[in-house]
């Protein structure tokens, strides 16, 4: 929660302190700077600068004059999982996708600890421990194999064990449930490292007494020795710790004899089973009328699902764990029974999912070979296809697209062409894909409709992307075209471009990289949001996190301003959740730059990492931040304390500032919150609204004895030894605060500390 301004009847010649920023009551004003980008704005919405502004100091990076949306992570990260088949960054957490994660043979993580990395600053080392309560949710979804045992038999006389198996086959989370046995439930961790021989560096010591999984692409697994091994595996002993290489190790069986252990794909059934009967735990399924006992989940697995003869035939085919979670997903969304089952699984079963896909892109084969009324074959399949990556946009920006793709203007046949209203959408979208959409009546959009994919239809998207790349255009056009939509003047074309290309990392990582490294050089701050959203969708790919950090290092450490800004927005949309303690780390070195005096990207980044649950880590770093040589790095720690200022606590605390109510918990210090209220006092960039929050503090404080006691107490903090301090309290007091808060009593008490604090 955040408060509203506080009223302030005077200017700045009544406030007396001479703010530079002169007289601000901007509704709405969410305590970020404005503008983000560019010269000062003028309207009635947005008022000036925190300070005057020297025309000579321009960012060293150059801006375009550009609007730019204002997002919320939680909001872009919801729409990617849409499109990425439901992996996702939760709220604080990675959550916990099933005995795979959504991906190539990927386990979701809980909190990320983020908390070494290689000495010279690449990246290349660091271990993310798993949250207990993921890790138990995770273990109650797993379906045992046999090769458990064996793993558990080698771990009792090894430190270190190869699991060899598929992707996408439950090998990792076998590996990361075996480090629980051994270790425990909060000491299980995964590892990341470009090669397993990067951990054999003289400061790469982990915390022993852990568990650690380490997942190696295919060429990393081939280029491992035996020394190696033998290095690592003395390394864990001496140090107490398990180390599991997860990998494809079938060409080395013989060179790693004795170290690798063969993964077995426990049946596509019962990892079916497993996964929905912990889905459905304390769900009624069967309308049970005499208070339900857990019988009707078994009841509704054995009778409704594993028989139906759709399921029983795709379980019988055995797919990996990694194919059978995101069926177990979207059935427990809605646990439909009957008819409404068999409707769904034609939806979304891998099988008919492509089949689907790829009728509603063969339009030579089920349109007719002249194409759709009047449309040519190639301009119909592109307008299908912009529909998938353009889901929720206006129709008449998807056809602007789908004319991008085709290379032809689709306006330029109006007369045998259809107008795209009515019947004659219906007719370009094709029976299969009319049934997939909704066509959404919206007077705010242009031409006054939006297409959307029904519920239970997201997995289409992805799916016809996977045809299309594959199928019918060669990856780089697609990749040029979703770069000229992202360079797009309409903010949620960028954004849903960007999402596209995160997609495409999945099928080339280094073509992805090479785009979004494009798009991160650009000049307008919009389209360079929108790279941060395609590095947001590449990290919800577990397997691709590896490859984000390392280009996210070398962006934060490198001269480019623009990229620089990239990390920053990329963290405040969301990465800061996956990498709290690199956030950290990354965005002081972004908050050097002279062109974040006029941005908000490192404040959001901090916000988020705040927002996360990770206070106790964030506010000393600010304070170290208060105290650095770079003013710019003290500005951005002041900017960041005045916004956390305007949080309010969630009921029933919401009387108390949230900070406040974190000092009451013991949560943070005290005295690091006083100092980080110090500096924002103090700062002339910072002071008016500062001190605005401050008088809004105390005017909520008054009549409540609790939260006045604390206000009390942190005000002794923030004012100890500083005379300066003192002197603008009682100015403030004076002159401001009492003329608008005739009877408030605090103000008394806060008064007879400056006495105290000044005698």
């Amino acid at each position: 929660m955040t408060a509203p301004d506080f009223p302030y009847p005077h200017g700045v010649g009544d406030d007396g302190a001479g703010d530079p920023d002169g007289h601000r009551d901007v509704p709405g004003d969410d305590g970020y700077d404005r503008p983000e980008e560019g010269p000062a704005a003028t309207g009635p919405d947005q008022g000036p600068p925190d300070r005057p502004v020297d025309p000579a100091e321009s960012s060293d990076g150059g801006e375009a004059d550009e609007p730019e949306e204002p997002l919320d992570s939680g909001d872009v990260i919801r729409r990617l999982a849409d499109l990425l088949g439901g992996a996702t960054i939760g709220l604080g957490d990675v959550r916990v996708r099933g005995q795979n994660a959504t991906g190539h043979g990927a386990v979701a993580i809980g909190t990320v600890n983020v908390t070494t990395a290689g000495t010279d600053g690449t990246g290349r080392i660091w271990y993310e421990r798993l949250s207990e309560t993921d890790v138990r949710e995770l273990a109650q979804g797993y379906a045992p194999t046999s090769s458990d045992q064996q793993l558990d038999r080698h771990l009792k006389r090894r430190h270190l064990v190869c699991l060899s198996g598929p992707s996408s086959s439950g090998r990792f989370t076998s590996a990361v449930l075996a480090t629980v046995r051994r270790h425990g439930h909060d000491r299980a961790c995964v590892l990341g490292a470009e090669q397993p021989d990067d951990l054999l560096g003289p400061s790469e010591r982990l915390p022993g007494g852990r568990g650690y999984v380490l997942r190696l692409a295919d060429t990393a697994a081939n280029a491992v020795d035996g020394f190696t091994l033998v290095a690592l595996a003395a390394r864990a002993e001496a140090t107490g710790m398990t180390l599991i290489l997860v990998g494809d190790f079938s060409r080395r069986r013989q060179d790693l004899a004795g170290h690798v252990v063969e993964h077995r794909v426990p049946p596509a059934v019962e990892v079916f089973r497993a996964r929905l009967r912990q889905q459905l735990t304390g769900r009624c399924v069967g309308w049970c009328p005499d208070g339900c006992d857990g019988i009707c989940v078994e009841r509704y697995l054995d009778d409704g699902c594993v028989t139906h003869p759709l399921l029983s035939a795709y379980l019988a085919g055995e797919p990996r764990p990694g194919e059978v979670v995101p069926v177990v997903e979207l059935i427990a969304r809605s646990v439909p029974h009957g008819p409404a089952l068999t409707e769904r699984l034609e939806q979304l079963l891998p099988r008919q999912l492509r089949e689907r896909a790829t009728q509603i892109l063969d339009i030579g084969r089920h349109d007719g070979p002249d194409g759709v009324d009047g449309w040519a074959a190639d301009q119909a399949r592109a307008f299908r296809l912009a529909c998938a990556v353009l889901a929720g946009q206006p129709v008449a920006e998807i056809r602007q697209a789908a004319e991008r793709l085709a290379g032809a203007d689709l306006t330029g046949i109006p007369s045998t062409g259809p107008r795209l209203r009515g019947p004659d959408l219906d007719t370009l979208l094709g029976s299969t894909l009319r049934q997939a959409v909704v066509v959404v009546s919206d007077e705010r959009a242009a031409g006054g409709q939006r297409i959307e994919f029904g519920t239970g239809s997201e997995q289409l998207r992805s799916t016809l992307l996977e045809v299309a790349w594959t199928d019918w255009w060669l990856p780089g056009q697609l990749l040029g075209w979703l770069a000229d939509l992202v360079r797009s003047d309409v903010p949620g074309v960028r954004q849903a471009a960007a999402g596209a290309i995160g997609w495409s990392a999945g099928r080339d990582v280094r073509a992805a990289l090479e785009t979004v490294g494009d798009l991160a050089r650009e000049r307008r701050a919009g389209v360079r949001q929108a790279a941060a959203i395609v590095l947001v969708a590449m990290a919800m790919q577990p397997g691709l996190r590896q490859r984000v950090r390392t280009e996210l290092d070398q962006w934060a450490a490198g001269p480019a301003a623009h990229l620089r800004d990239t990390v920053a927005r990329a963290y405040g949309l969301g990465l800061a959740r996956l990498w709290p303690d690199a956030a950290l780390t990354q965005l002081r070195l972004v908050a050097q730059a002279r062109m974040q005096r006029r941005n908000n990207s490192v404040v959001r980044g901090l916000v988020e990492v705040y927002r996360d649950g990770h206070a106790a880590t964030l506010v000393p770093e600010l304070v170290d931040w208060t105290a650095s040589e770079d003013p710019e790095v003290r500005l951005h720690a002041a900017r960041t304390l005045r916004v956390l200022a305007d949080r309010w606590a969630e009921p029933p605390r919401e009387h108390w500032p949230e900070l406040l109510d974190l000092v009451r918990r013991r949560i943070v210090g005290p005295g690091d919150v006083a100092a980080l209220w110090a500096a924002a006092l103090g700062m002339p960039q910072t002071a008016y609204r500062s001190w605005r929050t401050l008088g809004f503090w105390l005017n909520r404080a008054d009549g409540d004895p609790e939260v006045a006691a604390h206000c009390l107490a942190l005000l002794r903090h923030v004012i100890a030894g500083r005379p300066p301090l003192c002197h603008r309290l009682d100015h403030q007091i004076r002159h401001v605060w009492r003329p608008i808060m005739p009877r408030n009593d605090l103000l008394d008490a806060v008064h007879a500390l400056i006495d105290e604090d000044l005698s």
